[in-house]
């Protein structure tokens, strides 16, 4: 009996070797039968290895690191992770991060959907002169927007101030940003000017997409134009909705240009204009602390994920419950 089991231990491995050995050969007869494919893509995996997977390894090791950028790294473990939600700045600096996000995504969806469902039901020429010109905003970088914003909104010779005190007829000379109040509207208004136009394109051609023999349908069955708003066309625009929501996500929580340029890089009073994106770039290139730096953009990619998760989530219990 164990002779018998031994043989058979003994035929299974070399059957098992056999296999291995018969994958290898196909392996190596792929690779040499399309070596020029694998040529040309070689040198996008190699410059992506370089400049992207060891850049996001590196920084995750930093993460857990104390280190200025020139002097050797030191392990602290978690320190700088615990350090980060025990310190006031960095929670003020998160709670600007998710008002901002939140004022702005909720802005820019909502005036695009709008802006959308009336071009795609009322207007019937033209739609893809709509796009363009909507679409313009983004050829304009956000410095640019962030200075414009800033000219605008000046104290003595701003278009605002001036246009306020024609209205109430004697000269006004607010100063926006001294208390800092206004500094995330601003923020959000041009998050708003910039990203509409794109969020309704998507929106367009999302309502596009939906068979108009659905509408008519609806209206022959005598549904208002409410209803099949709410039963029909919302539904049916969910999946769209999810793009704009996580694209809008990652955008809001990573912002840094227009804060930046519009409080020239300190944050505003007290901080009140200072995002995560901005906090990361001072932590890092201000106070070179380049591990915590490192914790704070780690941060940034778990909320990105969770409020992700939690936009499928809501996606998927939607389309179960219809």
């Amino acid at each position: 009996m164990q002779t018998q089991t031994k043989k058979y231990a003994a035929t299974s491995s070399l059957t098992l070797e056999r296999e291995r050995r018969v994958e290898r050969d196909r392996l190596f007869k792929r690779i040499r039968d399309n070596w020029t494919f694998y040529v040309c893509v070689a040198p996008f995996f190699i410059l992506f290895a370089i400049f992207g997977a060891y850049p996001i390894l590196a920084s995750l090791y930093y993460s857990f690191t104390r280190w200025d950028g020139l002097s050797q790294p030191i392990f602290v473990g978690g320190a700088n992770y615990v350090n980060l939600f025990r310190d006031p700045t960095f929670l003020k600096v998160l709670t600007n991060t998710i008002y901002v996000w939140l004022g702005s995504t909720i802005a820019t969806l909502c005036l695009a959907f709008l802006l959308a469902f009336l071009v795609n039901h009322y207007v019937s020429r033209f739609r893809t002169t709509f796009r363009v010109v909507f679409l313009f905003p983004q050829l304009v970088a956000p410095a640019l927007v962030a200075i414009i914003i800033s000219t605008l909104f000046s104290t003595n010779a701003g278009l605002v101030n001036t246009l306020l005190g024609f209205i109430v007829g004697h000269k006004i000379e607010y100063d926006w940003f001294a208390t800092g109040v206004w500094l995330k509207p601003l923020v959000i208004l041009m998050i708003v000017w910039r990203w509409t136009g794109w969020h309704f394109t998507l929106f367009l051609a999302g309502l596009q997409t939906i068979p108009t023999e659905v509408y008519e349908a609806a209206r022959v069955d005598g549904a208002a134009g409410r209803h099949i708003f709410r039963f029909i066309t919302v539904p049916l625009m969910v999946p769209v909705f999810l793009v704009s929501t996580v694209t809008a996500t990652i955008g809001g929580l990573q912002l840094f240009d227009e804060p930046y340029v519009l409080t020239n890089g300190t944050g505003g009073t007290l901080q009140l204009g200072t995002t995560l994106g901005l906090y990361q770039y001072q932590t890092a290139f201000q106070d070179f602390n380049f591990g915590l730096a490192s914790a704070v953009s780690y941060i940034i990619f778990a909320l990105v994920v969770v409020f992700a998760i939690l936009n499928f989530r809501l996606v998927r219990s939607d389309d179960s419950g219809k």
